[in-house]
């Protein structure tokens, strides 16, 4: 009897959820929403990271006879989120580099238009080209900042899953 492993449930469970995340980022894209950090887009893309999660722990789970520990749940759910958050920035540098070559430009330039709304003196004199100026060569950090955040809540979340799940043989 071959052992199961979870690197089948990583890699099916992440690279649906990545396709999914990409759907909805096109999505947005053709409404031209994809400007908008609301919390909105925030659950959208949680949701579809704690589905995917769930989704590979449970089959795996299943697959191996309804028994499952702790650190493969931590396996899995942090495996799918490193391909989902991959897989995301990559299509994010190839949106912002290629398919819209000035979308940085229009993000910073939104971001600076809200501070200017709701606290205008964090602004002081400052002009919006150099807002941008600062700003450009910082967009790395974006990337970086993306990729941390989805493995820590994946990492979590199916710490928390694994905790409420877990049925290790004896």
């Amino acid at each position: 009897m071959e052992e199961i492993t979870p690197k089948k449930f990583i890699i099916q469970a992440g690279l649906l959820a990545a396709i999914v995340s990409i759907v909805f980022t096109i999505m947005l894209y053709s409404l031209d929403a994809h400007y908008d950090s609301g919390i909105g887009n925030l659950v959208v893309s949680l949701i579809i990271l704690f589905s995917a999660i769930i989704w590979g722990t449970y089959e795996f789970k299943k697959a191996n006879s309804g028994f499952i520990s702790i650190s493969e749940t931590l396996k899995i759910g942090t495996g799918v989120s490193l391909i989902i958050a991959l897989t995301s920035t990559m299509f994010l540098y190839i949106l912002a580099n290629i398919i819209e070559p000035e979308y940085w430009n229009i993000v910073h330039e939104n971001g600076f238009n809200k501070v200017l709304e709701t606290n205008p003196e964090l602004m002081g004199d400052m002009s919006l080209n150099e807002f941008l100026e600062q700003r450009t060569p910082l967009i790395w950090i974006y990337y970086f900042a993306g990729i941390t955040f989805n493995l820590l809540i994946g990492f979590f979340f199916s710490f928390i899953l694994g905790l409420i799940i877990k049925k290790e043989k004896h």
